[in-house]
């Protein structure tokens, strides 16, 4: 559901009223919950890099990475990727084979505004929203003329990066396209610990090439009626490297998605209604020479939705969601073609009291599924502000994670009987900001509280590995996220500082002699530190992020680890304007200190490395329009 917004911006000496339609329900699924937004420095800072990197730094949530243009998943609180939801425009597009998406596909350049929501929200999202959310959306805006961005980048072991962003709109129509292609040849110096003669060596088989585009379409069809067409399409090419030097690899991967949608948007004063539909064709192919392996996967899926806002009574906000998906997959390791199909319907309500000062959020979810069974969801959310400067708020969630095809009908291994994790989160977060004079501050501190049950293990059977529901997961822990910016006329300097502690245990299992009782989940670091200090002075900027992340386990049973690690990256933004263009020139050093470390046990990772790159802009606008009439507030 959509909502409309009016502001005004500066241009020059010219002011344009400018419309920003912004997710009713990405709205809803807030309340209560912590969430965290990319500010516009941030994602320029990290414009070469991809989703991964960015949150990475950014955020207190772990990024398991296999290295550089290897895969990268998201893990939540003490969650895996698969409890984790991935929301475009609206869809969550996690990937029903797989259960997840591999963040280092998304480049950071083709996305508008990256926001992070911590806490369950199946009730609004469905199956995998556990942990938490991801948000990736594009806002293409009305009246601003033609707008053009490039941005080239090059870096250490072979690394070209180019996008674009192409945006022509006018009062009743917008055209976005955005671009990228990046490619490596990602030969890089690591250092084996193992080998006391010669540890220095060379990664071998590890190039890639990734590429693809965003194209969407806004048409303004009447005062209240707005139409969003939107396709994306990625490419991945990857070689896979091994780290036995007395192997040789001639492992390969390649990922083709395409993402199409069409969002039509009827807005009025007390009734907003959106009906989209989504169509989604996700190609992965794992080939090996070496051990005569061509696995070729194919899975497409079909989403309908409609959502709909009643302004029913005085401070009472009714929303009503109604969801169907069939996803089919197609691979040479399933039994035949398999398809997932799932109706869901959704009901919540939006209180507000005490003049907004306390907003109440209730919510329910049904749904039915062709195979195995799917508990009733919903969520209760609080927000309350006493005062200007402090907000409290409170979420509490029934969530739960349906298996993926994979886990049902790979062969070998898969267990149709698999049944889905369940459980309920809670979490709570006390927020304070402030302006003292020049000197801006922001804390906040949190706690969650979750515990699934029938988590889904893959363990060793007599012919292969099987997926099994075999344990408990008790997760809880803190974060906090403290910022201070002092600001004067031209120069500025911030320092921020986010941490996180995390207890993820096993509190019962079925596993025989697996001895995994209350002990921490494998990769999943009880602490972690990411924090920044940025000076900068009118368009010259240097910032400098260092990152500290815990002992991680590499066995169920604790007894194998990885040793703790200090990554930190120094980054350099100046920025001048050229006529009509404006001109950023970037460079960055990563792994500053040198850093020999593993994310992933036998995955190595670069020691220092650099990055440079330039961003030119130029916009035309066009005569001032009153665009008030538009669409309705």
């Amino acid at each position: 559901m959509m909502a409309c917004q009016a502001h005004f911006f500066g241009q020059d000496t010219v002011q344009l009223k400018e419309v920003d339609v912004t997710s009713q329900k990405t709205g809803l699924s807030s309340l209560g919950k912590k969430t965290e937004t990319l500010d516009s420095a941030t994602r320029q800072r990290f414009v070469f890099n991809s989703v991964s990197d960015v949150l990475s730094l950014n955020s207190p949530v772990f990024i398991k990475n296999y290295g550089p243009g290897s895969l990268s998943s998201s893990s939540f609180r003490g969650g895996n990727a698969s409890q984790t939801g991935i929301i475009w425009n609206g869809f969550n597009i996690q990937n029903m084979m797989l259960g997840q998406i591999d963040l280092a596909l998304l480049p950071s350049a083709l996305f508008d505004n990256i926001r992070v929501e911590f806490g369950g929200s199946s009730a609004l999202w469905g199956s995998g929203a556990v942990g938490g959310s991801i948000h990736l959306d594009n806002k293409p805006l009305f009246n601003r003329g033609l707008t053009t961005r490039v941005n080239l980048g090059a870096g250490s072991f072979g690394l070209t990066n180019a996008s674009t962003n192409i945006e022509y709109s006018r009062s009743k129509f917008v055209s976005s396209t955005k671009a990228y292609l990046q490619s490596a040849l990602n030969d890089f110096t690591f250092k084996d610990t193992l080998d006391k003669k010669n540890p220095y060596k060379r990664q071998t088989h590890g190039a890639y090439t990734f590429g693809g585009f965003i194209q969407e379409f806004r048409f303004v069809l009447t005062p209240k009626q707005l139409l969003t067409v939107n396709a994306w399409y990625n490419t991945g090419n990857r070689q896979l490297p091994i780290y036995n030097s007395l192997t040789i690899s001639r492992a390969e991967q390649k990922d083709a998605n395409l993402k199409t949608s069409v969002n039509w948007n009827y807005l009025s004063r007390n009734f907003n209604s959106t009906i989209k539909a989504a169509y989604f064709d996700d190609v992965l192919n794992y080939s090996d020479t070496a051990l005569s392996i061509d696995s070729r996967s194919k899975l497409q899926t079909v989403i309908a939705e409609s959502e709909n806002i009643f302004n029913w009574a005085k401070n009472n906000l009714l929303n009503i969601g109604l969801n169907y998906t069939s996803a089919t997959g197609k691979t040479n390791n399933y039994n035949g073609i398999k398809t997932l199909t799932k109706a869901a319907a959704s009901l919540g309500n939006k209180f507000s009291f005490m003049d907004q000062k306390f907003i109440a959020y209730a919510a329910v979810r049904m749904e039915y599924i062709n195979s195995g069974q799917i508990p009733l969801t919903g969520n209760v959310s609080l927000e309350y502000k006493p005062w200007k400067n402090i907000s409290a708020k409170i979420n509490a969630a029934k969530v739960y994670r349906q298996p993926t095809l994979n886990e049902r009908y790979w062969t070998p291994g898969g267990n149709p009987n698999l049944l889905p994790e369940e459980g309920f989160t809670y979490e709570g977060d006390l927020s304070f900001v402030k302006q003292f004079g020049h000197l801006h501050l922001s804390a906040s501190g949190s706690v969650f509280y979750r515990v699934i049950d029938n988590w889904i293990l893959w363990l060793p059977g007599p012919n292969s590995t099987t997926p099994v529901n075999i344990q408990q997961v008790w997760s809880r822990g803190t974060e906090t996220n403290t910022k201070l910016v002092y600001r004067r006329n031209k120069f500025f300097i911030g320092i921020n500082v986010i941490t996180g502690y995390v207890l993820s245990t096993v509190t019962s299992s079925d596993q025989e002699n697996g001895n995994t009782k209350d002990k921490q989940l494998i990769y999943t670091p009880r602490y972690t530190v990411n924090s920044n200090l940025s000076i900068g002075y009118n368009r010259f900027s240097v910032a400098y992020y260092h990152q500290y992340v815990g002992y991680r386990f590499t066995s169920s049973d604790n007894l194998q680890w990885l040793l703790p690690y200090h990554y930190s990256s120094l980054r350099i933004n100046w920025g001048t304007n050229i006529k009509e263009t404006s001109l950023i020139t970037f460079a960055a050093c990563n792994n500053v200190l040198n850093t020999n470390y593993n994310v992933v046990a036998g995955r190595h990772m670069p020691l220092i490395n650099f990055e440079i790159g330039i961003t030119l802009s130029a916009n035309k606008s066009l005569k001032k329009v009153e665009l008030e009439n538009i669409l309705e507030k």
